[in-house]
């Protein structure tokens, strides 16, 4: 009769808990697959698990979410993916990667933080060289446009040059990354 057929969790308090700071086992106590696209107020299960604070339980609760059908064009999930301060950027790559595969949009625009590449690229705590694992899935899609209005309404490549100073190896990746394609490469703005 549907009596135990839930579309909305009982408890979204420990559901919510267990998605932004429990383990996989924490999170597998509270969770029904037939609420993998169950909506907070802006946020998702998988945006929720993607702010995770313990990067493996973070990989594998989403990984989960995915496997279960989770949707990813909804509530900026790269975002707020990348925009964390804690990450283990190799064992994460491959999340990225199946995010972005499934559908994420890596040219999505949030006007405080422009596209997820320029998200990652001003997280400074962390070198171009630590940060080379997400540069590599980010900058390999073939859909990534660098010369579309991202942050403040500048191309991304222009914000990526403006931080040139701490990201010198980004710019070089993505002007790269535009020859490699065929296009243009536009000279830095005087």
């Amino acid at each position: 009769m549907g009596l135990f057929n839930r579309t909305k969790p009982r408890d979204t308090s420990a559901l919510h808990a267990a998605l932004t700071r429990g383990t996989y086992a924490d999170f597998e106590k509270v969770y029904d697959p037939a609420w993998v696209n169950y909506e907070y107020e802006h946020d998702t299960l998988l945006s929720l698990a993607l702010t995770n604070d313990d990067s493996p339980s973070r990989v594998a609760i989403a990984n989960r979410l995915l496997d279960d059908g989770a949707d990813v064009r909804r509530a900026m999930l790269l975002h707020r993916f990348l925009a964390r301060n804690a990450h283990d950027f190799v064992a994460e790559a491959p999340l990225l990667k199946r995010l972005l595969d499934a559908g994420a949009d890596v040219n999505e625009v949030d006007a405080k933080v422009g596209t997820p590449l320029e998200t990652l690229a001003a997280k400074f705590k962390f070198s171009d060289v630590t940060l080379t694992p997400f540069y590599d899935v980010l900058l390999a899609r073939p859909d990534l446009d660098l010369l579309q209005p991202g942050l403040d309404g500048r191309t991304v490549l222009t914000n990526l040059r403006k931080w040139s100073a701490k990201r010198g190896e980004l710019v070089i990746r993505a002007e790269q990354t535009l020859t490699d394609r065929g296009i243009p490469v536009p000279p830095p703005a005087q």
